[in-house]
């Protein structure tokens, strides 16, 4: 039996974790004196909202190696026979170093892949491969279909000020100045290669990166019934709503739905940020 292990910053909805019993490894969030769980001791809700009025900037910091050995401990207690583990990207975080070093010497093989994302970005790689091994792939199979996903998978931000993702060092040098001279609100793309967020379009208002976000994923996805899509949001349930109906009016994805950028990720993206993570289908 094939299991899965991700850390919290994959974004996944709780029904499907539920579903593909997937194991999850909280990220840190370290706030202050204080050493939060991403998700687990810490919610998204709670974490944007106190963002807004804490005059003091939050970091992350990587799970530990005996988080990743509970939940490689978890899955083989659950009947695992192989673990396929999934953390955030190797250019993003050095969650994938602990990850591998946890997974030697363990009594079931353990393949530790690197997503070369965030947030949904890995998530939809995690789901591609459980549903495969829901059907009963074979360990390369679901390895060839997580590889497969990787490669096509994308996702568009939009962001209600540069300075999070700015702060974070996840910012190609060639917008950073923008921080400090102009006051936008960026679209942007996630480069998997990079590991750097790249501004696609700025705007002055939030209404017009809504409009620049849908005419950018439009654009990109021409065939909407033939793709799957995460709406993401940083405490901004009502755009990403907006976001869905105006999507939905011009088709219906295979598979659809919204949630929120944990603690972890919105470090960078910042609260009211908006995101399409896109799934194509061959």
């Amino acid at each position: 039996m094939i299991k899965f292990v991700c850390d919290s910053t994959a974004d996944i909805p709780s029904g499907l974790i539920e579903e593909y019993d997937i194991q999850i490894v909280p990220t840190h969030l370290i706030w202050g004196e204080e050493d939060f769980l991403d998700r687990v001791t810490i919610q998204p809700e709670e974490f944007y909202r106190r963002a807004t009025i804490d005059p003091v900037p939050p970091t992350s910091a990587t799970p530990t190696i005996g988080e990743f050995k509970t939940a490689y401990d978890t899955a083989i207690a659950k009947g695992a026979t192989e673990i396929i583990c999934m953390p955030i990207g190797s250019k993003l975080s050095s969650t994938l170093k602990i990850a591998r070093l946890t997974a030697t010497d363990y009594p079931v093989p353990i393949h530790v892949v690197d997503t070369l994302g965030t947030t949904m970005l890995t998530g939809w790689q995690v789901l591609a491969g459980a549903r495969r091994a829901a059907e009963g792939g074979s360990v390369d199979e679901v390895l060839n279909v997580i590889e497969e996903t990787r490669k096509s998978v994308f996702v568009l931000f939009g962001l209600d000020t540069l300075s999070w993702v700015a702060r974070g060092g996840r910012m190609g040098n060639s917008f950073r100045w923008l921080t400090s001279t102009v006051p936008i609100k960026p679209v942007i793309s996630l480069s998997s290669d990079k590991g750097k967020f790249e501004a696609i379009a700025l705007k002055r208002t939030y209404k017009g990166v809504k409009e620049s976000l849908l005419n950018a994923f439009f654009k990109r996805v021409p065939q909407i019934p033939r793709c799957r899509l995460a709406i993401l949001h940083g405490d901004a349930l009502e755009s990403a709503l907006e976001l869905k109906d105006r999507i939905l009016e011009v088709a219906q994805p295979m598979e659809l739905f919204i949630t929120s950028t944990g603690p972890v990720v919105g470090l960078h993206t910042g609260p009211k940020a908006l995101g399409l993570c896109v799934h194509p289908q061959v």
